[in-house]
């Protein structure tokens, strides 16, 4: 198997398992306000607008849009309407940003919905930004 091989079959797998972690504990939703998403443009810098139109039955927050940014040191926050910012991953937690929890939808099973779609979009904010 060659390199470039071993790296697809790599990154198939993660994105596997990345799928899967993300399913876990979240039962989604079979009611959101949008069935069918509208693409997000490729990031081109470290703030995106993201919204539950961009998402659809994946989107996981009780306001429906927030600013995505990668913020130093691979923080993923999102900012709501409010104003408030909140931390996605540790990293943002440990600088101090609030709790997402605090706008984070439950799902029709009663968990929480999984930030994985948003988070890996913030992420990607991240990579624009380098």
């Amino acid at each position: 198997m060659t390199v470039n091989h071993r790296c697809a079959a790599a990154s198939a797998l993660a994105g596997l398992s990345l799928l899967a972690l993300s399913a876990c504990g979240s039962s989604g939703r079979s009611e959101p306000a949008t069935t069918d998403p509208v693409p997000l443009p490729s990031p081109t810098a470290t703030k995106q607008q993201i919204s539950e139109k961009n998402l659809g039955y994946t989107w996981p927050l009780t306001v429906d849009h927030v600013t995505a940014e990668c913020r130093a040191g691979d923080q993923a926050v999102v900012t709501a309407p409010d104003g408030t910012t909140y931390a996605l991953n540790d990293r943002a937690q440990e600088a101090g940003y609030e709790d997402v929890a605090a706008v984070r939808l439950s799902g029709d099973g009663g968990d929480k919905m999984s930030l994985g779609t948003l988070l890996t979009r913030t992420l990607k904010l991240c990579k624009a930004g380098r």
